[in-house]
């Protein structure tokens, strides 16, 4: 989940920080934070519920305007949004396992899962500190979750917990917030890991910047280098991605036919529906302020835009997707735009916005559903 980190990242950057500060690789801790053989349980849960999460509904983690508290807040009925249950502010990065689990990171380098009724606990890994280390990403039966430890890409699960691939070290340098990116997430059918990225560059096959591993066996099925901005879609499931540069358009992996290349679409942190049927993407134009534009899995065409001055978007629903306001702002590094504070979802069938009252959203619940509803 660490991709939205990288995210605020690049805001910062964007905003007048200092990039190659930012880029450069904490030193390693001593041996007790490398990866733990078989999950354990007993930690204290961080995250609290005062409600009983109903069976089903669509869930949200995320912020609520005015408050910097992360909640989980049940949006089944949009009108009577309510908020659930609260996040310590030592839980990082925290995302749903299930409807009734959800992941966080702890400031000891901890991967943890806390049910929402119990608040039972297990901590699943550790990971020594780096740049991007801590990125995770759990299957969607939640049995199994990938992360990264340092240069280490790695797979826990049922049968252990093991090394899919040693990645050259990320070397420190400044960060692109329209060609950088860092994906690593399970395809919609559980049967692929992906870890596409910009920063362990250099190598190749194994140790490609660029992979689609086998859930199963952890087997390498394609690499590639150069490229960025991937997302998972589709069903059976697709990866899409495009080339830094931009250059060819958006080029689709398919485990039975490989490589297609796609429509002309230069997209910034894609997300898809959890249907598989669109991915929404920030798309910048001449004068550098974004808008996000819907592209059409099954189309292969981009058939909706918003008004510009929008950016980031997550879907909530298939039909819902939350984004924030961005302006020009001609002081900010590399003349990025700056975030206005205002937020919005949108209505992909009603093709309209509203002002949100959610001010930042980390995930929401389901990630997947079938591709009729």
């Amino acid at each position: 989940m660490r991709r939205a980190a990288l995210v605020i990242l690049v805001l910062i950057v964007a905003c007048g920080g200092n990039p190659t500060a930012s880029r450069s690789p904490s030193p390693s801790p001593s041996g007790e934070q490398s990866p733990i053989a078989s999950p354990t349980s007993g930690a204290a849960s961080l995250v609290h519920c005062t409600a009983t999460v109903p069976a089903g509904d669509n869930l949200v983690i995320g912020t609520v305007v005015g408050d910097p508290t992360v909640v989980v807040r049940d949006i089944q009925d949009p009108a009577h949004a309510r908020n659930l249950c609260h996040f310590d502010a030592d839980a990082q990065s925290p995302s749903f396992v299930s409807g009734t689990r959800v992941a966080y990171e702890t400031a000891g380098n901890e991967i943890v899962t806390a049910d929402l009724a119990g608040g039972a606990t297990t901590i699943l890994a550790t990971y020594s500190s780096g740049f991007d280390s801590g990125q995770y990403a759990f299957s969607p039966d939640g049995k199994s979750v990938t992360y990264l430890d340092n240069n280490a890409w790695r797979l826990a699960g049922p049968s252990g917990n093991r090394v899919l691939a040693t990645l050259p070290a990320a070397p420190g340098r400044g960060i692109s917030p329209t060609a950088d990116d860092s994906f690593l997430a399970f395809s919609p059918d559980g049967l692929y890991i992906a870890y596409f990225q910009t920063f362990h560059v250099g190598g190749t096959g194994e140790t490609a910047p660029d992979q689609i591993r086998r859930a199963s066996d952890g087997k390498l099925v394609y690499s590639t280098s150069g490229m960025t901005m991937a997302v998972w879609a589709s069903v059976p499931s697709r990866l899409f991605f495009h080339a830094e540069t931009g250059g060819g358009g958006i080029k689709r992996w398919d485990p039975s036919s490989g490589v297609t290349s796609m429509a002309s679409v230069l997209w910034i942190r894609p997300r898809a529906s959890p249907d598989g049927r669109w991915i929404a993407g920030t798309v910048r134009g001449s004068t550098g302020v974004g808008n996000v534009s819907f592209y059409s899995v099954q189309g292969d065409s981009v058939t909706a835009s918003t008004p510009a001055g929008r950016s980031n978007p997550r879907f909530l629903s298939n039909d819902l997707v939350w984004y924030s306001g961005e302006r020009a702002c001609t002081t900010c590094f590399g003349g990025q735009p700056t975030p206005t504070g205002v937020t919005y979802i949108y209505s992909i069938a009603g093709a309209s916005e509203v002002t949100s009252r959610l001010s930042s959203v980390s995930d929401a619940w389901p990630h997947t559903t079938a591709p009729a509803l």
